[in-house]
């Protein structure tokens, strides 16, 4: 029986259920679909062996809707109305079996490719209440006009009573509840702030701060600048193996991560002038190695754009492009509203929609991630989208800086068609310099810097190698 990662869609935010949380030791589940382990048996699954029907495969999943993960020591429970310990798929029927045999659940939009199903969710308890909350009282005010409509003022009356008293028991119910969850939002934040702190030093850059986290020695300096919905935290296995070899500085853009909110525009030019005025202040040196991962890629494009001779390289990790940039569907933009109106009263913090992550980090993201200003600065970035689009295409050319683009692995998705889009975008991007290297991450989707952060590093040294034997040369 082959095994993947096992990954959850808490409703429309993507949460990493198998990396915030432990599987249990006898499930064998291996917690890490671009694992050696894994990429090794990959060609080995029914998926790529057709001839093999009745192979059964463990495959990687994606919960849709509410699904609830307990015991977070030792076994993870993936649990609604389907308690999961483990689902097997024999090809090619789309059923899966549980372990403990109590159901079946369909697996819908399988594909074979990637041996990747999604498992439709169920709705939370706490939905249920909140439905019922709204349908009894509309349900009693529509008896009361149809009592009233046939002429039995007693039953309206009635009627009428009961809603009253229903509303205002709901109404003293919910500020109860808002109190309560108030508290235990204040009680969870206080506990986070003697835990955590900042590794890296917060810059004053004209009356807010900035998160800088370096590490290492030597030249030039590498610059890790994250994606969109991300912190300095995405490069975790990155800097420490940069920093063997030079010194290498990650950040948090203004209201992500440690960060204070920038009261500036949230585009690439402000952004890019943001990280100029951090480094100067914090006493970093140029030259500068950039590199940005998907959004972060448009921020040192345009670094290297206005300050091309502070810019000793790049490189670009499955980078966004201007014409990628669409504003987030209406539900998406309601859901993130949401959060961020019911974050102070810890709703999201109880339903576990802010966690997520590699069990190493997991606990500081979700620190990061609990917090207003970060849904807020989510909302500011994808409203200028078509902002930073006009800027980014306004720069059709950094000149001959060294530049490496490296592009997740097509194989990986499940939209062909927007794999080769992607990958089409990528070859675009590495145009922008007339010395640059196109590199394609195998077995690694988006998240390169989690999955490949080898090929990262290793792009890094092939750029900085060339500088340091110059500076050799040139050394008496």
């Amino acid at each position: 029986m082959q095994q993947h990662e096992i990954e959850g869609v808490g409703s429309s935010l993507l949460t990493q259920l198998s990396e915030q949380t432990d599987i249990a030791a006898d499930d064998r589940l291996q917690t890490g679909a671009n694992s050696p382990e894994n990429r090794a048996r990959a060609h080995d699954d029914a998926a790529h062996n057709p001839e093999r029907p009745n192979d059964t495969v463990t495959i990687q999943l994606k919960l849709r809707g509410d699904h609830i993960v307990r015991d977070h020591k030792a076994a993870a429970r993936l649990s609604d109305r389907h308690a999961v310990a483990s689902f097997e798929l024999k090809s090619p029927s789309l059923y899966t079996k549980q372990r403990d045999a109590a159901a079946r659940q369909r697996i819908s939009r399988y594909n074979p490719a990637s041996q990747e199903g999604v498992i439709p969710g169920t709705l939370h308890p706490l939905r249920w209440a909140a439905l019922l909350a709204i349908a009894v009282p509309i349900m009693l005010a529509a008896a009361y006009g149809i009592s009233k409509f046939d002429g039995n003022d007693a039953l309206a009356h009635t009627y009428l009573r009961s809603l009253r008293y229903l509303v205002a028991a709901e109404f003293v119910a919910f500020i109860v509840i808002a109190l309560v969850g108030f508290d235990y939002e204040r009680r969870a934040r206080a506990r986070e702030a003697a835990q955590f702190h900042p590794p890296g030093r917060l810059v004053d850059i004209g009356g807010y701060r900035l998160h800088l986290y370096c590490t290492g020695s030597g030249g030039p300096t590498v610059i890790l600048e994250h994606g969109h919905r991300a912190t300095y935290l995405d490069w975790f296995r990155v800097q420490p193996e940069t920093a063997k070899f030079t010194r290498v500085c990650s950040y948090d853009r203004a209201g992500y991560g440690w960060s204070d909110r920038s009261p500036k525009d949230r585009v690439p030019s402000v952004m890019a002038e943001e990280l100029h005025t951090l480094l100067i202040a914090a006493g970093e040196k140029p030259p500068y190695v950039l590199v940005g991962h998907s959004f972060g890629a448009l921020d040192t494009v345009m670094f290297a754009h206005k300050f091309p001779g502070e810019v000793a390289g790049l490189v670009l990790v499955d980078g966004a492009r201007p014409e990628s940039l669409r504003q987030i569907p209406l539900r998406g933009r309601l859901w993130v509203r949401m959060m961020e109106i019911t974050m102070p009263f810890g709703l999201p913090r109880w339903r576990g929609w802010c966690e997520g992550g590699p069990a190493e980090i997991a606990a500081e993201k979700a620190v990061h991630s609990c917090r207003s200003q970060y849904l807020t600065t989510i909302q500011q970035e994808d409203s200028n989208f078509p902002q930073t689009a006009a800027e980014m295409r306004g720069i059709s050319s950094l000149r001959n800086i060294p530049l490496v683009v490296i592009a997740r692995d097509p194989g990986r998705g499940q939209n062909p068609a927007a794999e080769t889009r992607n990958i089409q975008r990528q070859r675009e991007s590495a145009t922008l310099s007339t010395n640059s290297v196109f590199i394609v991450a195998e077995g690694s989707g988006h998240d390169v810097p989690l999955a490949r952060p080898d090929l990262i590093v290793k792009a890094v040294q092939d750029l900085i190698r060339p500088l340091a034997q110059a500076g050799n040369r040139g050394t008496p």
